[in-house]
């Protein structure tokens, strides 16, 4: 059975100023591993939960906790590029890139879970399920449209690609969000950021 729910806003994030722990598990797609972390046993019914762009599995993670304690085995993932998932060796990010991971979670579960999927994962998944009705047995998605505005997603994309060697620092990438969403109330702490921050090359 497909679910389609539509839902306002992701509003699980959670400023956590601690040290991101290593994922507790690892699924290959392709030519790269993505990584996940999970809640619960593994024979409870699955639930997949799956962020928006330039965001990381921890931001579904309040979630996932409270679904594991409901008796569903909660993965939240790193989407292909994010987090600690691996980076596309072609540079591969279009959206059948996307789908096709969603497809090997699928896979790697053994059974259809339900995917929860916020803005690109939300698209992803119904990729996905567009392929294959029943790589799924049902779907929440958060913040996805039956329509993009151009001026909107440019706005995303300029964002995304105005810092193309990185940050020197977590407050100078901290600055940078600032900068592009004015109107949010900025965290004491920046240490938060860590968690959808990569160190690369010194920066």
């Amino acid at each position: 059975m497909l679910i389609l729910t539509y839902v306002p806003a992701n509003s699980d994030s959670e400023q956590l100023t601690s040290t991101p722990s290593a994922p507790s598990r690892r699924i290959p797609s392709g030519g790269l591993t993505l990584a996940a972390d999970t809640y619960s046993d593994d024979t409870d019914p699955p639930v997949v939960l799956l962020h928006g762009g330039g965001q990381t599995r921890h931001s579904w993670r309040r979630t996932a906790r409270r679904l594991g304690a409901e008796g569903w085995y909660a993965l939240t993932v790193d989407l292909r590029g994010h987090g600690d998932s691996g980076w596309s060796p072609e540079g591969d990010y279009a959206l059948d890139a996307f789908a096709d991971d969603v497809l090997a979670l699928r896979r790697a579960l053994g059974r259809p879970p339900v995917f929860i999927g916020a803005s690109l994962g939300g698209i992803a998944s119904l990729a996905a399920i567009g392929r294959d009705p029943d790589v799924a047995r049902g779907l929440v998605l958060a913040d996805v449209s039956p329509f993009l505005q151009p001026r909107g997603t440019g706005r995303i994309m300029e964002f995304m690609r105005g810092a193309p060697d990185g940050f020197a620092s977590v407050q100078d990438a901290a600055d940078a969000v600032a900068a592009y969403l004015p109107h949010r109330e900025r965290p004491r702490d920046p240490a938060g950021l860590r968690k959808n921050l990569r160190f690369a090359d010194g920066r």
